[in-house]
């Protein structure tokens, strides 16, 4: 049995030991088939095996169970005086003739009689019983839990949910055929390892004709995981749920892993008490926060899919009642009502990295305890960076102590130098330490000397300066070794990107894909994907990262989704989809304390964090990034998104400060162009602008783009800021069709916005209409994506997240009827919203609401 063989032998130990077992478990955690598989092993062993089932309709007949079995003779009819004693007779007979096990499978469902005889053979005659029962009910001594005076002892195997590899496993023998690994994923995902439930899941898919056959004998699932047919699964594991722990339950699964603090305060600890018994809710570790998941996910997309739209709104109005409209918990709301089922398992699935990265640090313990050398201090020090810095830097300085620098051949050393320098520079923030350490060691590795003369120079451009002649300094020479070549040309496609030559960064990821081609460069592949996005080349590029996103969940690669996660949010934040941001910023918050390495990353999730809580009116949470970076040491970069400012820019964006922010990220930008770091100066120059108009600023930020013409999008910006500026019609519409095709589409969003409120003050209604064309047409190209047009609009920032999604509902044109049927909400309460977010944004018409978060510079 696939995944339980130590349960199997050691429930085996125990019965010949004599020790009676209780299996506990979830329903479909394969209870029943570990007690098959534990009788035929008994068997085998010539054991006499007495298997009874408890019976639920037949709960309330006396010794159904014994009788149904077969295991004793049944009493002549019309004969009911000492049915018990015969029994006992009878069972007792049987287990001293014989080695015998008793197993007893649903014994929550046992009649209380035929335990009873059960129980007493057992105190009478030694014989082990072993039973099945469900997990989350508390220890009893009977199955109606009657009271007795004493309880007998037992040892208790828990039925664990299934690990990946496990549960892949047993999907394959039942298809008859292995599964593509993102289907298998997915199965495990939704079905939390719980074999019951994903062997449902999957005769689902099949019966729904969604699993379909690929080359060869792989199978792969098509669309979501849910189907009607699963709804009697789900509702057998709910039953037995009291009203207000379902309601809980479902409360839960509508706000999205809410935070601890806010479901306290909906739900009792007592109901919290029994859904974590039954297994229903987990707690997960977050930052900054702690939350509360629906597990496993799958009963999630049961309550989504659930059509009782009077039980949805009462729940909601108990949400709005207990937290007040205004707060940020119930914002979740109205994304559970209008936005398509989520298929992936954040929680769980953080859980999983977690679970492999804990793997993978055992491993390389023991490795390097057991020899310790360059190549395998360096494995160490890499999954130990990935567990943060206040948490791993004790036992890093111990491994980096403790290992010869010259044990191991030239490739390796310059491995290890390499990361240790990393280390040094990014995880303890030390860029000087790890700069002479790099200087030191190259002369002593000849060729692979030139692997710490690129990374002394990332870091240089990183935390100091782009040195001069770096090019000339990271030049490809014949007869390096393979690992030297790769270590430069990786240097350049990062260097020649930081400084906005797009197109020299994209040769050089090109050449360096020419050395190897089937090797990975996961860093360089997101740097190159970046500067596609930042050059105008938007589908490829976007494409790319998000396949390379979901390559490494499919991996449960914990470094690579750490990596992907930061071109990712990069991507997100371009095209201005929140909805894919904050699931993404969710679970990469989740995967644990977050790591220096890759080298700014940290700061590029909290930098992506923080501004979509300012997006969504979260000032509490952003300030709380704000501290968690300083709190955590965080090292910025010079690559976009990776200074600390841009977080502080949020705060004062969010509390209504919008000059200071402005000034905050000019002054970084100065700093970053100074620095030769020209890609994030012009970017954070651009956003200044945005927060705060100034035409003496947007006027040097053009000149300065002058220097980087690759940086198509980012020149296109500037020219969109100058007709807003102007008041030009006819060059935003310009600017707005030329971002749409290069994927920014909230600010796209906001071009033609800003259009339609200039005519709505116009009184020009044929300019309006085309610029709600425009809009609607953009909209219609996105799909369900939810993008932020708003984007740093102050206006914005007043709003509640719920009052910016009707607000952005409004402005997309539709009306209060249709918002309330969006939402699940009443008419009344979406036009308490409407008032609200007009009164927020000081505007007397709901045709200029679009206009005002688009930070246009309307009339109220």
């Amino acid at each position: 049995m696939r995944g339980r063989e130590l349960s199997l032998a050691k429930a085996e130990g125990l019965i010949s030991a004599g020790r009676s077992v209780d299996v506990v478990g979830s329903r479909g955690s394969g209870r029943s088939e570990f007690l098959r598989a534990l009788g035929d092993r008994l068997n085998g062993q010539g054991w006499l095996v007495l298997s009874i089932r408890g019976v639920a309709s037949l709960r309330s007949t006396p010794f159904a169970a014994i009788t149904m079995a077969g295991v004793a003779e049944v009493p002549p009819p019309m004969r009911t005086d000492g049915i018990a004693e015969r029994f006992v007779q009878q069972l007792s007979a049987t287990v001293q003739a014989h080695r015998t096990a008793i197993l007893l499978d649903d014994w929550n469902d046992l009649d209380e009689s035929s335990w009873g005889v059960i129980d007493y053979v057992r105190a009478v005659t030694g014989v082990p019983v072993v039973i099945s029962r469900l997990m989350g009910l508390s220890a009893r001594h009977t199955p109606s839990g009657l009271a007795a005076s004493s309880l007998a002892q037992t040892s208790s195997i828990d039925m664990m949910p299934l690990r990946f590899e496990e549960l892949d496993d047993v999907l394959t023998e039942h298809l008859g055929g292995a599964l593509d690994s993102a289907t298998s994923r997915r199965i495990y995902a939704n079905s939390g390892g719980n074999v019951g439930l994903a062997l449902a899941i999957m005769d689902a898919l099949a019966r729904d004709g969604r699993l379909v056959q690929l080359s060869g004998e792989v199978w792969s699932g098509v669309g979501e995981m849910w189907s009607p047919a699963l709804r009697s699964v789900v509702e057998m594991h709910l039953e037995g749920l009291d009203p207000p722990a379902r309601d809980a339950l479902e409360i839960i699964a509508m706000m999205g892993n809410p935070d601890l603090d806010t479901v306290r305060r909906l739900v009792e600890w007592e109901t919290l008490e029994f859904l974590e018994e039954r297994a229903m809710i987990a707690f997960v570790r977050a930052v900054p926060v702690n939350l509360v998941s629906v597990v496993p996910p799958l009963f999630v997309s049961y309550f989504r899919h659930e059509p009782l739209s009077a039980r949805r709104i009462r729940l909601t109005e108990k949400v709005i009642d207990t937290l007040g409209e205004s707060s940020g918990a119930i914002e979740a709301l109205g994304e559970w009502a209008a936005a398509p089922i989520a298929e992936t398992a954040d929680a769980l699935f953080a859980g999983m990295l977690r679970e492999n990265a804990t793997t993978r640090r055992l491993v390389a313990a023991y490795e390097w305890e057991t020899n310790p050398t360059v190549r395998t201090a360096t494995a160490y020090v890499a999954v130990l960076s990935q567990s943060g810095q206040n948490q791993s830097a004790e036992t890093i300085a111990r491994v980096l102590a403790m290992t010869d620098p010259r044990s191991g051949d030239l490739a390796s050393r310059a491995a290890y130098c390499r990361l240790r320098a990393r280390w040094l520079a990014y995880g303890l923030g030390d860029p000087d330490a790890a700069v002479a350490f790099l200087s030191d060691q190259a002369g002593e590795l000849s060729g692979y000397g030139r692997v710490l003369d690129a990374t002394r120079v990332s870091i240089l451009a990183d935390l100091r300066a782009l040195p001069r002649g770096w090019e000339a300094e990271l030049e490809v020479a014949d007869g390096l070794p393979l690992e030297a070549q790769i270590a430069l040309l990786e240097a350049r496609v990062y260097l020649f990107a930081l400084t906005g030559a797009l197109r020299a960064s994209e040769a050089a990821y090109a050449e360096l894909r020419r050395l190897e081609p089937e090797r990975e460069y996961p860093e360089s592949r997101i740097i190159a994907s970046i500067a596609q996005l930042a050059g105008g080349t938007f589908e490829p590029a976007y494409q790319d990262l998000l396949t390379g996103l979901a390559e490494a969940r499919g991996a449960l690669d914990l470094d690579g989704f750490r990596a992907y996660s930061c071109g990712a949010a990069y991507a997100h934040l371009h095209v201005g989809d929140v909805g894919a941001l904050g699931d993404l910023v969710d679970v990469a918050l989740s995967t644990g304390a977050l790591a220096p390495l890759p080298p700014g990353g940290r700061a590029m999730i909290l930098v992506a964090a923080a501004m979509l809580a300012a997006g969504r009116g979260q000032s509490d949470l952003c300030t709380k990034y704000a501290s968690l970076a300083r709190q955590e040491g965080v090292v910025g970069g010079s690559f976009p998104g990776q200074s600390l400012a841009w977080i502080d820019a949020a705060v004062e964006t969010i509390t209504g400060r919008p000059e200071a922010a402005a000034q905050l990220l000019w002054d970084d930008a100065l700093s970053l162009r100074r620095r030769g770091a020209l890609f994030a100066a012009h970017l954070g120059m651009l956003a200044a602008v945005e927060i705060h108009p100034s035409q003496e600023r947007l006027d040097s930020v053009l000149r300065f783009l002058e220097d980087t013409p690759d940086l198509v999008v980012l020149r296109t910006q500037g020219e969109y800021h100058r007709a807003l500026l102007e008041r030009d019609p006819a060059a935003l519409r310009s600017a707005g069709e030329a971002l749409q095709r290069y994927g920014r589409s909230g600010m796209a969003m906001a071009a033609y916005r800003a259009i339609a409120g200039w005519a709505a003050e116009d009184r020009d209604a044929e300019a309006a209409a085309v610029a709600t064309q425009l809009e609607h047409a953009l909209r219609e190209q996105l799909g369900n994506r939810t993008v932020n047009s708003a984007r740093f609009s102050v206006w914005a920032s007043r709003l509640t997240k719920r009052e910016t999604q009707v607000a952005e509902l409004v402005a997309s044109g539709m009306t209060n009827q249709e918002i309330a049927v969006a939402l699940v909400v009443s008419t009344r309460t979406v036009e308490s919203h409407v008032y609200r977010v007009m009164r927020k944004l000081d505007v007397t018409a709901r045709e200029l609401i679009g206009p005002r978060l688009a930070g246009a510079r309307t009339s109220a």
